[in-house]
């Protein structure tokens, strides 16, 4: 569905079209091409594939290399400059500022017409449209079921997209970018490329939904506990192709709880949101599912004030000497009990003796005259831990 350079260069059409610099941009997408006959490109839109024959900027070095720099900071899907009219090749440091940005940089032959060119371009673009809209109806239904307008009845339309009666889940995804233009992905073709591996077997929507917001359902009758798996696979794989020559990109993803009747997918949806905004500040991952930050969530609802003043009561004491001395009683302590009160677990997951821990276990019972063996301490520790990571922002 999307026109790639790499897919457009596959044309009959482009087959004489050579690429010269930034290959590793190929991935760009086309959403529009334009012929530069000036030197002024504030109107560069973005996924904009320019084509020129290079007069406007024949005897100017510098104007070439800013050129390259400027299109790649508007988000240009590349530069196709028509040789042996102005310029008899393409100037080395343009090729070399392409590769560095990742530009795409195009030689089009002297006896291929501009016009064309952007002829080809132009009507590749608008097939690829018409194929797009003729479908876009189809997952407006999945729109009404995210905003609660829709419910059962709608099920007959969501069949003829191939969505089943099978469970779900909702993965979410927000991505920023600290620099204009740094990052040129498709969610849609990595999922493409993901589904035509041996590594995954699923079913997907992929939808413009407030973000990156995609369904997957499993091909076959799988368990709740496997499709959540499954998921967390999916969302690490993506995390991977997304974040790949992208140092400038911030990902975070949300995964909801598995659901299994329609009228859930808002539910589902605000899960997956809730899963983004609460997850990282309880865990140091990109990807959080719903179900593990629960919890978090339910207190995260009690007012701040009555929060905070319960966890002074329980734990203020080992708050303030893990600050004053570096320690780690606090972190010990939340692994001791996620342990199930199983020192050589514990000692492992943190890489220390067990006599460490059973040191740091004695230092915390004095400092908060307890007995860590209580159950019923247990279950007020482990809240307290984790009301005290939603407060601690």
């Amino acid at each position: 569905m999307y026109l790639t350079v790499e897919k457009a260069l596959k044309l009959p059409a482009l087959n004489q079209v050579e690429v010269i610099g930034g290959k590793q941009g190929l991935a760009r997408v086309i959403n529009s091409v334009s012929i530069m006959d000036h030197p002024d490109i504030s109107w560069i839109k973005r996924g904009e594939l320019l084509l020129t024959t290079g007069y406007v900027f024949k005897d100017d070095s510098d104007a070439q290399i800013n050129l390259v720099r400027e299109l790649s900071k508007r988000g240009s899907a590349g530069l196709a400059i028509k040789i042996k009219r102005f310029l008899s090749t393409i100037p080395p440091e343009m090729v070399e500022e392409a590769n560095k940005y990742k530009l795409p940089l195009l030689e089009i032959p002297y006896e291929m017409p501009l016009s064309d060119l952007l002829f080809s371009f132009t009507h590749e673009l608008v097939n690829r449209e018409k194929v797009k809209n003729d479908g876009k109806g189809s997952f407006e239904i999945f729109h009404s079921l995210l905003s609660g307008e829709s419910s059962s009845s709608s099920f007959p339309q969501l069949q003829e997209i191939g969505f089943n009666h099978r469970p779900y889940i909702l993965l979410l995804i927000n991505i920023e970018t600290k620099e204009e233009g740094d990052s040129f992905f498709s969610i849609g073709r990595m999922l493409e490329k993901l589904n035509q591996t041996d590594k995954v077997d699923f079913k997907y929507w992929n939808i413009d939904f407030n973000g990156h917001l995609i369904i997957l359902q499993g091909k076959g009758m799988v368990t709740d506990e496997h499709l959540l798996l499954q998921a967390e696979r999916i969302a690490a794989l993506l995390e991977g192709l997304i974040t790949e020559g992208n140092p400038s990109i911030s990902l975070t993803m949300g995964l909801s709880k598995v659901k299994k009747e329609i009228h859930n997918m808002k539910e589902g949806f605000s899960e997956a949101k809730m899963a983004i905004q609460l997850g990282p500040r309880v865990k140091s991952t990109n990807i959080n599912d719903y179900a593990s930050i629960e919890v978090e969530n339910l207190i995260n609802q009690i007012p701040k004030d009555v929060l905070t003043q319960y966890v002074l009561s329980m734990i203020e004491p080992i708050i303030v000497y893990d600050k004053e001395n570096e320690g780690e009683l606090l972190k010990t302590l939340e692994t001791y009990l996620f342990s199930r009160g199983r020192i050589e677990d514990a000692a492992r997951a943190l890489f220390v003796h067990r006599n460490t821990v059973k040191f740091r276990l004695s230092r915390i019972e004095d400092l908060l005259g307890v007995d860590l063996k209580s159950s019923d301490l247990a279950f007020k520790l482990q809240f307290s831990i984790k009301a005290a990571k939603l407060l601690d922002d």
